[in-house]
């Protein structure tokens, strides 16, 4: 089963080198700034022509534009897929529903180099036809990915959640950086300093989940404490509310800020 790729991004060109590892086709890839790195740069014709599944993996923007030029073409039984995280099948207006997909990776792709054992981890989203979904469904069960089918209208949701897992949790350190810089520190003492909690943090989400594996003030109802905080944080205050009620809220703890 032959799999090309449209867009020559980091997500792209990382999953053609995933899929080829283990064992499938891949056509090549038509980009037209021809950055496939090893893989077989062909025009759009040729491509199409040469794959039976598609994936476009161009900005979530671009996605229309590609396919409204491929959609003139002779798809017959053809997969299309794209792997946007916030967008459903539906983008793909005037297709056969049956042979559409959105294959999300729950996975930050910051590279076009994304390892094939980091990969192999990522718990991926499938929402779509019943025969691309069935296909892409096997093509994962090959390689040992974990995945589940949602309905489109979830899709923003779900997307949100992967932003809150991914890029929210570089927002809230960028904001720990800030703060201990303000105490002196400079960006490579803050990210030493850091870099234990975050990664002990994490290993404790992963081991007991998210419940048990919280700590500190709020946690605690150490009210005080969280007063300290507020005294100090400037722009920052609302931000840290927001964060403290979610903590309130898991340990069943009165919210104190009309008390104030």
């Amino acid at each position: 089963m032959s799999i090309g790729f449209i867009g020559a991004g980091k997500c792209g060109v990382s999953l053609a080198n995933y899929f080829l590892c283990n064992g499938m086709d891949v056509s090549g890839f038509y980009s037209r700034h021809n950055t496939c790195g090893d893989f077989k740069f062909l025009p759009l014709l040729d491509l199409v022509n040469s794959s039976e599944i598609i994936f476009i993996t161009v900005s979530d923007s671009q996605i229309t534009n590609v396919w409204n030029d491929i959609s003139r073409l002779d798809l017959g039984d053809k997969m299309i897929c794209h792997t946007s995280g916030s967008n459903t099948s539906d983008i793909f207006s005037g297709a056969n529903e049956e042979n559409v997909c959105s294959v999300h990776p729950m996975l930050a792709f910051n590279s076009q180099n994304v390892s094939v054992n980091t990969i192999s981890k990522a718990f991926f989203t499938l929402e779509g036809g019943e025969n691309a979904v069935l296909k892409i469904s096997q093509i994962l069960t090959n390689c040992g990915n974990k995945f589940k089918v949602i309905n489109k209208e979830d899709k923003a949701k779900y997307h949100a959640a992967a932003c809150f897992a991914s890029n929210f949790v570089v927002s809230v350190c960028t904001v720990a950086e800030h703060l201990l810089k303000d105490c002196g520190f400079s960006e490579t003492e803050a990210r030493e300093a850091l870099i234990p909690i975050m990664e002990n943090n994490m290993s404790n989400i992963i081991s007991v989940g998210t419940k048990d594996a919280i700590t500190g003030p709020a946690a605690r109802g150490d009210i005080e404490t969280i007063k300290a905080h507020l005294a100090v944080l400037g722009k920052y205050t609302d931000l840290y509310k927001e964060l403290t009620d979610v903590i309130f809220k898991m340990k069943g703890i009165e919210t104190i800020w009309e008390k104030q």
